[in-house]
C-alpha cells in the first residue's frame, strides 16, 4: 500500500491529500502525519530532505514535491483530471503564490530580533502580484477542477489561515469565486488545517 507522508498544516501536503481523495484513491493510500521541524525518523527514512508531502511507493521509493506528486497521482486515476499546459502553467504561478506565502509566514515567525521586514515586504509585494496575475488568469480557466485550480484554491485559503489581513478578496472577485467553490466540496473541509 503507498504512503503519504504529510503536515496537517502544510499547504503543499494537503494539495496531495485533497487530490487522493477527489481522484477516489483513498482505499489504496494511508496517510500519515509527521511534523518535519522535529526531524520526525518516518519522514527523514523516506525523504532525506525532510520535507513534506512525501509518497512512499510499495517498492520502497519515495516520490517529493507536491506537484510531482500530484502529477503522479493523477496519470493513475481511472478519470483524471485536465493536465494541458495551460493547466501546468497555472499551477506554476499557484505553487509560486504558495512559495511566497510560506516563505513570508517562515520569517513572521522568527525571533523579532531575527525577522526582516525587506523579506517581509518582498513577499507581500510578490503575493499581491501573483494573485493580480491569477486575477486575469481566471477568465481563461478551462476547469475549476484541474491541477492549476486546486493549487491556486489551496494556497488562497493558506493566504486565509496564515496572513488573514491580506484581505485577498477585496480586488480578486473570480479568485473568490474559485476558492467559495472549493471551500464547499468535501476534500477540502476534510483537509483544513487544525486551528491556531
Amino acid at each position: 500500500m503507498l504512503q503519504l507522508i504529510y503536515s496537517p498544516t502544510s499547504p503543499y501536503a494537503r494539495k496531495c491529500r485533497i487530490l487522493v481523495r477527489e481522484l477516489g484513491l483513498e482505499p489504496a493510500i494511508t496517510e500519515t502525519a509527521a511534523n518535519p521541524f522535529e526531524d520526525d525518523e518516518i519522514l527523514l527514512r523516506a525523504n532525506p530532505l525532510g520535507r513534506v508531502p512525501c509518497l512512499v511507493m510499495d517498492d520502497g521509493r519515495a516520490l517529493t514535491e507536491s506537484a510531482l506528486i500530484a502529477a503522479w497521482l493523477n496519470a493513475r486515476a481511472a478519470n483524471p483530471w485536465l493536465s494541458d499546459w495551460d493547466d501546468r502553467r497555472l499551477e506554476a504561478l499557484g505553487h509560486g503564490l504558495l512559495d511566497l506565502a510560506v516563505a513570508r509566514r517562515v520569517e513572521m515567525v522568527r525571533e523579532p530580533g531575527l525577522f526582516c521586514d525587506f523579506w517581509i515586504t518582498r513577499r507581500e509585494r510578490g503575493i499581491l502580484r501573483a494573485l493580480d496575475e491569477l486575477e486575469v488568469e481566471m477568465a481563461m480557466l478551462a476547469s475549476p477542477v484541474s491541477l492549476g485550480a486546486l493549487t491556486i484554491a489551496v494556497a488562497l485559503d493558506y493566504l486565509d489561515f496564515r496572513y488573514p489581513e491580506s484581505q485577498w478578496r477585496r480586488q480578486h472577485s473570480a479568485l473568490a469565486a474559485l476558492h467559495e467553490g472549493w471551500a464547499a466540496r468535501a476534500s477540502f473541509i476534510a483537509t483544513a488545517p487544525p486551528p491556531g
